[in-house]
């Protein structure tokens, strides 16, 4: 992708990506060997992506009048162009099938789509072989709404999905109750412990009675609540298995060499969180890798990810 960023000309692509809790989009000026957003980006705050295709369909116009591909980043499992189901996103879900059958593709003319991980990983794999041109494969894990991750090897990306695997109940500190739910499944699943808005804020909030916000809680944390700080330790020990657990799965060298983890999400950036996910890391693995947070080289890399699918797409229709 670098170099064909690198030989490519000047490009303008739209950019999309919708999560548990937002949807941004964005114009992105494509130059030779780099991808940069072209002007503000436009952002709508809504649960359960209401109000999202309405906003979408202006895209959509946008799209057609200035013939630019737009490449969407979207929380959930996707195949090809259709959006196979999202947990945080029910709302949206029901409206693209009722309106559009459940694919982009009747919404844009031409489309990109990628889970969010996919996304992600495409902007964070970038990074990690601009810093570490060694680099072979890349974990990438999102905390967020969810959990979500994909994985880079040997040259193909696999979404992983690991908020939906079913925890084990040594790694269930509070008792969660609250079923996975993705495709019919009942049991107790990653994202109802370790994820920021599902997990920690859920469990707060029946512990408590107070609902507060991983903003809020995250303050409570650095405040020595000793309920946040429980809440946010067991989410970390939760990652470091979900990381283990990528390795093993994809049968990645235990020692990281040559493999990237790349982290997206604020809870990672919250003091103490990556020591402790590290540490249990290094228990789990003989070692422990480095992160790379997604914070330090982009403002949104599922953003970034969804226009450098875009590139592709522009490619495939070259080709």
């Amino acid at each position: 992708m670098l170099r064909r960023m690198r030989a490519d000309g000047s490009n303008t692509v739209l950019a999309v990506d919708m999560g548990g809790d937002k949807l941004v989009w964005s114009r992105f000026n494509i130059r030779p060997g780099s991808v940069k957003q072209a002007g503000n980006a436009f952002v709508m705050r809504a649960y359960d992506g209401s109000g999202y295709l309405d906003l979408l369909e202006d895209v959509a116009v946008v799209a057609r009048k200035e013939s630019l591909t737009v490449g969407i980043s979207l929380a959930g499992p996707t195949e090809g162009t259709r959006l196979v189901a999202s947990p945080n996103l029910g709302t949206f879900t029901e409206e693209l099938y009722d309106r559009y059958g459940g694919d982009f593709t009747n919404l844009f003319q031409r489309v990109k789509l990628a889970n969010d991980a996919e996304a992600g990983i495409m902007a964070a794999s970038l990074e990690a072989v601009r810093r570490h041109p060694d680099t072979r494969d890349v974990i990438y894990v999102i905390n967020g709404s969810g959990v979500g991750g994909a994985v880079l090897r040997d040259g193909t990306i696999y979404a992983t999905e690991p908020g939906h695997v079913e925890l084990h109940s040594l790694l269930n500190r509070f008792n969660q109750t609250k079923i996975c739910g993705l495709f019919g499944a009942e049991y107790v699943c990653v994202d109802h412990v370790a994820a920021s808005r599902a997990g920690i804020e859920d469990i707060w909030y029946q512990q408590t009675g107070k609902q507060l916000t991983g903003i809020e809680l995250s303050q409570l944390y650095r405040q020595h609540n000793l309920l946040a700080i429980e809440l946010y330790d067991g989410s970390a020990v939760v990652m470091a298995h979900v990381i283990a657990g990528i390795v093993r799965a994809f049968a990645l060298p235990r020692d990281f060499s040559r493999v990237a983890v790349v982290c997206h999400g604020g809870i990672f950036g919250v003091e103490g969180y990556g020591d402790r996910l590290l540490g249990v890391l290094a228990a789990l693995n003989g070692r422990a890798p480095k992160l790379l947070l997604t914070s330090e080289f982009s403002q949104n890399a599922c953003l970034d990810g969804a226009a450098i699918a875009a590139i592709a797409g522009l490619a495939e229709e070259r080709n």
